[in-house]
């Protein structure tokens, strides 16, 4: 089984970002910043986060316990990309 990195969930959660975005004509960011906030920017909203998810473990083909991750720090990409990396690892 191959190591999953930061990277690769920081590239995952840009796309997946990015599409969501397009689907609804909304401008896409360049790029997402490690303190940017999914819920509060407006990029995803609470569905959409349990869309993410449920992306993120069939992405990674792992299932991920999202109730070990503080739910503050859910929705912001820096921590989000850690959690992910560390129950993947």
């Amino acid at each position: 089984m191959s190591t999953v990195t930061m990277d690769d969930i920081q590239s995952f959660l840009q796309d997946y970002v990015a599409k969501s975005l397009r689907e609804q004509g909304r401008d896409v960011p360049t790029t997402l910043a490690d303190d940017c906030d999914l819920l509060l920017s407006g990029y995803i909203d609470s569905l959409g986060l349990l869309e993410l998810m449920t992306a993120l473990q069939d992405h990674f083909g792992r299932e991920i316990d999202f109730e070990k991750l503080d739910p503050e720090q859910m929705t912001i990409v820096g921590p989000l990309k850690k959690f992910v990396a560390a129950q993947l690892s």
